[in-house]
């Protein structure tokens, strides 16, 4: 009996051995395969954040030229119509001048004729005679 219980005792350790070994490989490649999904799982989330910063970077960069382009859409028409209304002003103050330099030139050459010279004399001696004293008697 004792050979027959160390006989079961040996196929049982045997049989033990067996399945522990058969056990540890299972238990390496199921660890081996968590390893790898946990690495599968990590690579997603940082390529899944990169691609996110990315298209945020990129939104931005979009987002930015928009407002640049939106601003100068509504500003140009004004900016334009101001430059309309100032070069108009411009116009209208040199034609301005001018009508003062000719009118100043006029008026200088008036006092140069002999004629306009002549009427002053002669109203110069109308006041004159009116304000002397007349001795009617």
């Amino acid at each position: 009996t004792s050979s027959s219980s160390a006989r079961s005792y040996s196929w049982t350790a045997a049989f033990s051995l067996d399945q522990l070994s058969l056990y540890s490989k299972k238990t390496f490649g199921e660890q081996e395969e968590k390893k790898k999904r946990r690495q599968q799982e990590r690579i997603k989330q940082i390529a899944g954040g990169f691609n996110h910063i990315l298209l945020l970077s990129l939104n931005d960069c979009s987002v930015g030229l928009y407002r640049v382009l939106d601003h100068i859409h509504r500003r140009i028409p004004k900016i334009v119509e101001t430059k309309k209304k100032v070069r108009s002003s411009s116009q209208r103050v040199e034609t301005a001048i001018l009508d003062i330099e000719d009118v100043r030139k006029n008026v200088c050459e008036l006092e140069q004729i002999e004629s306009f010279f002549n009427i002053s004399q002669m109203i110069e001696q109308s006041i004159a005679i009116v304000k002397k004293p007349t001795d009617i008697k």
